[in-house]
């Protein structure tokens, strides 16, 4: 019997170049979102997995008040092979627990800018059946995020639920809200409710970046020309 009380999840995040305009807006989102979580009933690790062309495992199994999340956007978008071996690394290393030592609870975000544009192992059909296989066969979560595309027409795509995938504007306060949607579901999902985003998590999740009103040079006023005294 697995623990009823523990949760592990695995963040899968983009670090790609694009992401170098978010870059802090996002780790500082996560980041706070971890410590969120890590103040909640129950026992919850993190295995943390950052992606451009190349896949890094940053912490597996790790304390997330002990997480340090680093970010260095470079490189292409490796999406689908990003999710193929992190899931299938992750279903490994909880798979050699002891079965009493596994958690009830498995939640798998994936975080992006992107589409995918330089897998080399992976296909689209092959992360599909591999998420599909660990929802339907073992009840993992998944959740899906996305800047610069429809999320859930994506997420869909690699059999992510439309409800647990919502897109956001690659602005401050879009990430920072989303972050802060993210934190909501997990913490639903770790009290055994199964969520969906809502409208008005969508919608603040497309906050744009706030307008700068640029005001024009003040200019000093022309002196009012006198009138013309004609001579008699």
């Amino acid at each position: 019997m697995t623990d009823p009380n523990y949760t592990a999840m695995l963040l899968v995040i983009d670090r790609s170049g694009s992401m170098t305009g978010i870059r802090d807006d996002m780790v500082g989102g996560l980041t706070t979102m971890l410590a969120e979580q890590a103040a909640e009933p129950g026992m919850l690790t993190v295995d943390i997995v950052t992606f451009d062309t190349e896949i890094e495992t940053q912490c597996s199994l790790a304390d997330p008040k002990s997480v340090t999340i680093s970010l260095e956007p470079r490189g292409a978008t490796a999406l689908f092979d990003a999710i193929g071996q992190s899931v299938t690394g992750f279903g490994r290393v909880l798979a050699a627990l002891p079965e009493h030592a596994r958690p009830e609870t498995v939640q798998v975000v994936v975080v992006t800018d992107g589409d995918e544009n330089s897998s080399r192992e992976f296909g689209l059909d092959a992360v599909r059946a591999l998420v599909t296989r660990q929802k339907e066969q073992y009840s993992w979560d998944f959740m899906f995020l996305g800047a610069n595309q429809d999320a859930v027409l994506s997420g869909e795509r690699l059999g992510f639920d439309a409800g647990s995938s919502m897109t956001f504007m690659a602005s401050t306060d879009a990430v920072s809200n989303m972050s802060a949607s993210m934190g909501r579901y997990v913490k639903d999902v770790r009290g055994k409710t199964k969520r969906m985003f809502d409208e008005e998590e969508r919608y603040s999740a497309m906050m744009p970046e706030p307008e700068v009103t640029v005001r024009p040079a003040e200019t000093s006023p022309k002196p009012a020309r006198g009138k013309k005294v004609e001579k008699p």
